[in-house]
């Protein structure tokens, strides 16, 4: 039976090509991922290894509580410098040292920002002598000159891929913008790689300075507005790194600084340098995980589709191989050995292509960096990376989806009965009553899930949810979908009044099932596409309609990439303003914020007093002055909540409400009672979905950073548009990095996003779209040769080769066309509901009529193509032969 089944196998090499790529495209797209997402963690893995090698611990504040804005990773604040000489008195220390990562935004020569859509670090060198971690290595030369390390406050050394990208030379000068003070120009004395790389920071750009003026320029010298150096002593660092004497492990000289530091009262954190590496490793890839997880289901989404190709491939050939199925019972063959017979088929499918897969998948990471780059996301490259787990998931679920698609078929095998040889008969149709019964409950029981997935679930669980009732509603229409498959081929071949589309409709109305699942495969891809650009429409019509309704602005500045900027901007804004026409005019500036509330992270956001100016917030009862001098304001869901109290010393809870405080632990200070100074209905205006809307005052004593994501700007009464713009083009250039723009050209930018992201993910939904388009070309074929001598005969009557073509090319269009259809009522059905499950973020249903018309025209065109190689096949079978085909 093995040596038969192989036998027929590659006596069938279209079909096993063809059945065979649906799985390779799968397979190939989920290992791609793998290996992309592995190899961006390797990349990772090694820079953090490199910066701290030779750190033997780390010392550093705790973290207060952890972040749970997207945008910012951590709210520890610094550590004094005071510190440093404290944690070197220890016995076990050899040398201890002050380090940091800050802003720092380098411009070209011609003044634009360099690397805009990556982080941009300052950092401090200490002299080579004193060094302890040794990550950034000095190139000796560069482009023929010597090259050093900073030794004066206006010197400056650039990693390698930084200098390259400018274009720099030493001794040239180099503006970088930071966050507390304003641009500075510098005079570069050297280049460095980081941990010996020529990649650098992994695409971000560094910055070196003396560790003095860092400490000013990176906003880690607090009160020394104005100065070039921070005193000694009167700074801060993020972090303390310690090497140990000769002959100490790293874990003795953790705890040997852990116990004297304790002993003198001062609660810091030590931890191991690589307990550091470790640390940063499992942020950088949980942060990967959401990248990971997108690409993947894509990769599902393939998978999904091959297998209706697969189960309709089987379904298709054991119907043909009627004869030869009861001719093995007729000698003796069991229904299990019929069963084994098709099982063991599927399996060496699955094998098959499934290795194939990986070899594809490992090919792709490559395109797939190209594609992400096209659509703005440049990825840091390294040594491709090929763990054991890729290979194992990837031969695991090519085979898995393999064989599960080729139950039903296997089952139906073993019914043919050994009379069936003889009589040379099919068979039996089935009523199919059982299949919609199933098909029914699948789908009704899928639209509970989502439903509840959608509306009653909140968080991992709801996306999980809707993603798997999303399958059982594809299974249960796809079960269903016969029972329109015969009115619909009809319906869509009446226009054709020719002889070839009446033909092409009773071709595919003959057999409803094969036709409603060759249209399955397609109908999941539309579904998705229609789906995408339902909720990307409706997402962008609602984001256009807040920016011209409810947002003021003469000028906007944004950033150029993802990277906030310095809220330095603002300040240089009002100067100007203020120097030029007399008045600061109106700057409100946003910023996302981290605080914690009844001792939970939650997200806040910080803007300027007068923002109801370019907004329409509104604010009940808002009391200004006291927003001003440091105050909050709280979301409707806030009031009543019993997370307020009645006065800034009181400790026993009540409920919220204008006039009492809530308490906020910031970042950078203990928990404090801030007062209420207002409640507001709706931020969307503005952006913001959430609670809290929390004063830019005092932001520097509650916060350990300050970085803007938004400057909106409307110019002084009196002045023209154009003075005004002169002036905040200006300072835009100045410090680069940023846009500025005017509001109807700030909106097209955002919807440009929008489309770029939406592009993405239609170009990667072409995967399980080319797949379907792969099944109809093989469902085609195999009915051409099941239908072989009733070919002949219509030749023989005088069908012409070319009306021939037109047949088969009209069943193309007839599956494409109808899959595209159910895809569009499906994709329909889900975008209106997870528009509705939305509503409360402000999202509105639109319907992109034109370009869901222009899907199903699409779909047609290429059913057309799908049905190309087919009709050529069928116009090439000898007359004579096939009539008299068995």
């Amino acid at each position: 039976m093995i040596r038969l089944t192989i036998r027929n196998l590659f006596a069938r090499k279209f079909r096993l090509f063809l059945t065979s790529l649906a799985v390779v495209l799968g397979v190939g797209f989920m290992a791609g991922t793998f290996v992309l997402t592995d190899t961006l963690g390797s990349v990772f893995e090694t820079l953090f290894s490199d910066t701290t090698k030779g750190v033997d611990a780390i010392v550093r504040a705790p973290e207060p509580f952890k972040s749970s804005s997207q945008r910012i990773t951590s709210t520890r604040p610094p550590v004094p410098d005071s510190l440093v000489s404290q944690v070197r008195a220890v016995d076990s220390v050899r040398g201890a040292e002050g380090n940091m990562l800050g802003y720092a935004l380098v411009q070209n020569k011609e003044g634009k920002a360099i690397q805009t859509r990556a982080p941009t670090f300052g950092t401090s060198w200490y002299r080579e002598k004193k060094s302890i971690n040794k990550s950034l290595v000095r190139i000796p030369e560069w482009k023929g000159q010597a090259s050093r390390q900073p030794a004066t406050a206006t010197e400056v050394a650039l990693d390698r891929a930084t200098a390259t990208e400018g274009n720099f030379r030493i001794g040239e000068s180099v503006s970088i913008s930071f966050l507390s003070v304003p641009p500075q120009t510098f005079t570069l004395v050297g280049v460095f790689e980081f941990g010996g790389s020529e990649n650098g920071l992994a695409g971000a750009t560094l910055a070196a300075f003396t560790p003095e003026r860092a400490q000013v320029l990176l906003n880690r010298c607090p009160g020394a507005v104005g100065a070039t150096e921070c005193p000694v002593g009167a700074g801060q660092w993020d972090q303390i790194e310690v090497v140990g004497k000769a002959g100490s492990s790293e874990v003795a000289i953790r705890d040997s600084v852990r116990r004297e530091l304790r002993s003198q009262g001062l609660d810091y954190e030590v931890i191991t340098g690589q307990q550091l590496a470790d640390e940063q490793v499992a942020s950088v890839k949980k942060n990967l995980s959401f990248f990971n997880t997108f690409l993947l289901i894509f990769a599902l989404v393939a998978l999904f589709v091959g297998a209706f190709i697969i189960y309709n491939t089987f379904s298709i050939t054991v119907a043909q191989r009627t004869r030869e199925l009861g001719l093995m019972r007729a000698l003796g063959a069991s229904g299990g050995q019929v069963i084994g017979a098709v099982t063991f088929e599927a399996l060496v499918i699955g094998v098959f292509s499934s290795v194939l897969g990986l070899l594809l998948g490992i090919g792709l990471v490559k395109p797939l960096e190209g594609l992400l780059s096209a659509f703005g996301l440049n990825l840091p490259s390294g040594p491709m990376q090929i763990l054991p787990r890729t290979i194992i998931v990837a031969l695991v679920a090519g085979v898995l989806v393999t064989l599960v698609s080729a139950i039903a078929p296997a089952r139906r095998a073993a019914r043919v009965a050994p009379i069936a040889a003889l009589r040379d008969q099919s068979l039996p149709p089935s009523s199919g009553r059982r299949r919609y019964f199933w098909g029914a409950l699948a789908t009704l029981v899928g639209l509970g899930v989502m439903a509840y997935g959608l509306f009653g679930s909140q968080g991992t669980n709801a996306a999980l949810l809707v993603g798997a009732s999303a399958a059982v509603i594809f299974l249960g229409v796809a079960m269903l979908s016969p029972l329109l498959a015969r009115p619909a081929a009809r319906i869509l071949m009446a226009p054709s009044k020719k002889i070839t589309g009446k033909l092409a409709a009773q071709n595919a109305a003959r057999n409803p099932r094969r036709t409603a699942s060759t249209a399955s495969a397609l109908m999941i891809g539309l579904a998705l596409v229609t789906l995408i650009a339902i909720f990307g429409e409706s997402a962008k019509q609602t984001f256009a309609t807040a920016i011209d309704e409810q947002t003021k602005a003469d000028f906007v500045i944004a950033p150029k990439g993802f990277l906030p900027f310095s809220p330095e901007i603002a300040s240089s804004i009002r100067s100007e303003f203020r120097t030029e026409f007399g008045s600061p005019g109106t700057v409100v500036q946003y910023r996302d914020a981290a605080i914690a509330v009844d001792g939970s992270a939650t997200s806040a956001f910080g803007l300027s007093t007068d923002f109801q100016k370019i907004g329409n917030v509104k604010v009940k009862k808002f009391d200004r002055a006291k927003f001003a001098q440091g105050g909050i304001l709280i979301s409707n869901a806030v009031v009543g909540t019993n997370r307020c109290r009645a006065a800034a010393e009181s400790k026993i809870p009540v409920p919220c409400r204008l006039g009492s405080f809530l308490p906020v632990r910031f970042p950078a200070s203990e928990v404090e009672a801030v007062p209420v100074a207002g409640v507001f209905s709706d931020a969307k205006a503005i952006g913001y979905q959430g609670d809290y809307l929390i004063s830019l005052a005092n932001w520097n004593q509650r916060f350990t950073d300050a970085f803007d994501q938004f400057v909106i700007v409307l110019h002084p009464d009196g002045v023209s548009t154009a003075a005004a713009a002169k002036v905040v083009k200006r300072v835009a250039r100045e410090f680069g990095g940023v846009k500025a723009q005017n509001k109807a050209d700030f909106k097209d930018s955002q919807l440009a996003q929008f489309d770029q992201i939406l592009g993405l993910m239609y170009v990667l939904l072409l995967f399980s779209v080319v797949i379907a388009l792969i099944g109809i070309i093989n469902a085609l074929a195999l009915s051409i040769y099941e239908r072989t001598r009733e070919i002949g005969l219509l030749r023989a009557v005088g069908m012409t080769r070319r009306q021939l073509r037109t047949v088969v090319r009209n069943e193309a269009v007839i599956v494409s066309v109808f899959g595209s259809l159910l895809g569009l009522v499906i994709g329909i059905g889900f975008g209106a509901a997870i528009v509705t499950a939305l509503r409360d973020q402000g999202i509105s249903f639109s319907l992109p009529l034109l370009q869901l018309v222009i899907f199903v025209i699409l779909a047609a065109i290429a059913g057309v193509g799908a049905g190309v190689l087919p009709a050529r096949r069928a116009a090439r079978l000898d007359v004579l032969k096939a009539i008299s085909s068995q």
